[in-house]
């Protein structure tokens, strides 16, 4: 499953780093956003049945993208996972219900890597951009 994400977000990152004038985006996109999300789950979170993510729109003047993440459930419907948002500078995620709590497992440490390779974002300018979670004080 881990290098079923990878792919995905390898083929994201090709498709979607560059404008239409050459230049490197320096945002990721709401897929690779997508894919942060899901690579933050944990493996049991991850076997769910259907499984997804789905961005929603978010609060006005937000940086972040949001996302809930849900599975098949019930018979009745739908079984919320979690709610997250993504920091589009960083690859930073965050759970967006739980104050100021960032998500963090080895595969997302290692995708954020990448992310930030491809972003171009040096270590001192990661530390520049990174902001507090959209729900801390």
């Amino acid at each position: 499953m881990k290098k079923f994400y990878q792919l995905i977000f390898a083929a994201c990152l090709c498709l979607g780093l560059a404008h239409a004038d050459g230049q490197p985006e320096h945002r990721i996109t709401a897929e690779q956003a997508k894919t942060l999300v899901m690579t933050s789950l944990s493996p049991q979170q991850r076997a769910l049945p259907k499984v997804e993510a789905e961005q929603y729109p978010p609060p006005k003047n937000s940086r972040f993208l949001f996302f809930t993440v849900s599975w098949e459930g019930t018979t009745n419907g739908s079984v919320v996972v979690g709610n997250y948002a993504v920091d589009p500078y960083t690859g930073d995620v965050w759970s967006a219900t739980s104050s100021c709590e960032e998500e963090t497992n080895k595969g997302l440490r290692a995708l954020q890597t990448k992310v930030r390779a491809t972003l171009h974002l040096s270590r001192s300018q990661y530390h520049q951009l990174k902001t507090k979670g959209p729900l801390c004080d």
